[in-house]
């Protein structure tokens, strides 16, 4: 196994535990405040805003992390060249990505359009976007494996 094959493994695994974690933890915190109709934007929005800096810095750290770890446990170092293949791995597993959330955004906007609540708007976003995470994360995975 390749050196970006276990990192792309271990950035799914950790975007899954973290997904699962804030997104329980946001329905949680939802249940218990009982928002109004007026205050479900404010708290939705603020929860993805946090939700975008939380896996931001959860990647680095897992980075950082498994860089060291990997580096202790068979002794080779990360790759400090990039080519081509990697550049273009990157690229189509980026473009299912935004395909992913472009879907998800436009499934959000058609539960606004067919009169559902803001809350249901933004829960679809906030799963989009994992679930764009996760798109993004297996195509790296899967091309790196296949081929492109």
């Amino acid at each position: 196994m390749f050196y970006q094959e276990r990192r792309e493994g271990v950035y799914l695994i950790s975007n899954i535990f973290v997904s699962v974690v804030y997104l329980g933890f946001v329905l949680q915190q939802y249940q218990a405040l009982g928002l109004s109709s007026e205050n479900d934007l404010r708290f939705w929005g603020t929860s993805i805003l946090i939700f975008i800096p939380v896996q931001i810095v959860t990647r680095i750290l897992i980075h950082i992390i498994f860089s060291i770890m990997n580096t202790v446990v068979t002794k080779e170092e990360e790759p400090t060249i990039i080519d081509e293949f990697d550049k273009l791995i990157e690229l189509k597993s980026a473009r299912n990505f935004y395909h992913t959330f472009m879907f998800g955004f436009v499934l959000a906007m058609g539960a606004l359009a067919l009169n559902q609540s803001s809350s249901v708007m933004a829960l679809i976003l906030m799963i989009t976007i994992i679930i764009a995470g996760f798109v993004g994360d297996i195509s790296q995975l899967y091309y790196y494996r296949k081929g492109v």
